[in-house]
């Protein structure tokens, strides 16, 4: 059946919110397989539409459906997510779009986060205006609401024609920061436990909502600071990132890596991957016991010039016997 055809659809904000509407009444593993097949699907009409308003449909739609799988425990991007309401991720508290108060709180809540959350937040709540906006009556909550509604839109509007996707800085997964040196500095190492910990389990959408034990601050935001503070350093030093010989990671760059951020994450992957499934505990022990080994051959060769020692003495000994 074609999407045409089909009661489900993405051609545009309107569709997606219908076929969610429509999918209410299937259990959830089929909702988020229905809703990850539409976005698969949208993402090739898209790659092969040129017409620019068919494109911001498709995309609005798109929108609705990440939004949607990503509050409901889905990860759009990984077919193999948790799906079970264990993981499911705690929404942001402080989003709204009833007036234009509320859409102006919304922005001072979503400031700092990571761009690509910024515009999923604010699509998805746009799409949940209209979808209230069409059920109601009252007027003075109509105009609120679409007061509300322009000063989202002008803050997406905005977004868009400045690109800010451009710096959104993807995480590392922490398995891969797991099998490399721990951080020294105590505010990453508290980072790295709450990312890898049983709360957030290494799903960094967690992190919005989860915060240090001293500070009221979400990690998600501190992340984006430090991961600032370091870039400056790594410009201002004109760091490599990686040493030449070893391709190893360097230390500001590994110190990016402790924020699970790192500007080359591909080759990041590589260098973990040849060190192999060794914890950093099992590398240290092996390095130890590489060094107890010379030590050892030290002695064997300490005892191999005793023993030559010995035989040149012995030497006339035995002369002296055969005499």
């Amino acid at each position: 059946m074609s999407e045409g055809e089909s009661k489900f659809g993405f051609k545009d904000m309107e569709k997606a919110l219908e076929t969610l509407k429509l999918l209410e009444s299937h259990d959830m593993q089929y909702r988020k397989l229905t809703v990850r097949g539409l976005l698969g699907r949208a993402k090739r009409v898209l790659s092969l539409t040129k017409a620019s308003e068919k494109v911001k449909n498709i995309n609005d739609a798109i929108g609705v459906f990440a939004k949607w799988l990503e509050e409901n425990g889905g990860d759009a991007s990984n077919k193999n997510a948790k799906t079970d309401s264990e993981d499911k991720v705690q929404t942001v508290p402080g989003l709204g779009f009833k007036d234009k108060a509320a859409a102006e709180a919304t922005l001072r809540v979503l400031a700092e986060r990571d761009p690509d959350y910024q515009r999923l937040a604010i699509k998805g709540l746009i799409g949940s205006s209209k979808r209230v906006l069409s059920g109601t009556k009252n007027e003075d909550k109509i105009k609120d609401i679409n007061e509300g509604v322009q000063v989202l839109e002008k803050f997406l509007e905005q977004f868009e024609a400045e690109n800010r996707s451009k710096d959104n800085r993807a995480y590392l997964a922490h398995a891969v920061i797991a099998k490399l040196p721990e951080p020294k500095d105590e505010l990453a190492a508290e980072f790295l436990a709450a990312y890898g910990g049983a709360k957030a389990n290494g799903n960094y959408k967690h992190l919005r909502t989860m915060n240090p034990k001293d500070d009221t601050t979400s990690w998600d935001i501190i992340r984006n600071r430090q991961i600032a503070k370091l870039l400056d350093q790594v410009k201002a030093a004109d760091d490599k990132l990686f040493d030449a010989d070893t391709q190893a990671p360097s230390e500001l760059h590994l110190s990016l890596i402790h924020w699970a951020y790192s500007p080359q994450p591909q080759k990041v992957k590589s260098y973990v991957e040849k060190l192999g499934k060794k914890t950093p505990e099992k590398r240290k022990l092996e390095s130890a016991s590489s060094s107890s080994d010379n030590d050892d051959d030290d002695d064997d060769a300490a005892d191999d010039d005793d023993k030559s020692s010995s035989d040149e003495e012995e030497v006339p000994k035995k002369k002296r016997k055969e005499e």
